[in-house]
């Protein structure tokens, strides 16, 4: 009898390759969050932290839900998918 084969998405296994996109999503499932909350959050330095939100968002992993203007710049709120909390 051979071993059933597990259906892996490959969209979030790819965006649960790297440990910090685990954490990201960790965050945000909480609540929605900015990539400045985030980072604040874990302690990283935001432009990796915002690189990594937009690699998870490619692979529909998270969804914008909001913006607001902050003193002259845009604040992008996600928040995480279904996709990604029930995988396939």
């Amino acid at each position: 009898m051979r071993p059933r084969a597990v259906s892996i998405d490959q969209q979030v296994a790819k965006a649960l390759s790297h440990p910090m996109r685990a954490q990201i999503l960790t965050v945000i499932a909480e609540g929605k969050a900015s990539p400045k909350q985030v980072a604040e959050r874990l302690g990283q330095d935001i432009r990796s932290v915002a690189y990594h939100v937009r690699v998870l968002q490619r692979l529909g992993c998270l969804e914008l839900v909001e913006t607001r203007q902050r003193r002259g710049a845009t604040e992008h709120f996600y928040k995480v998918t279904e996709r990604a909390v029930q995988g396939p």
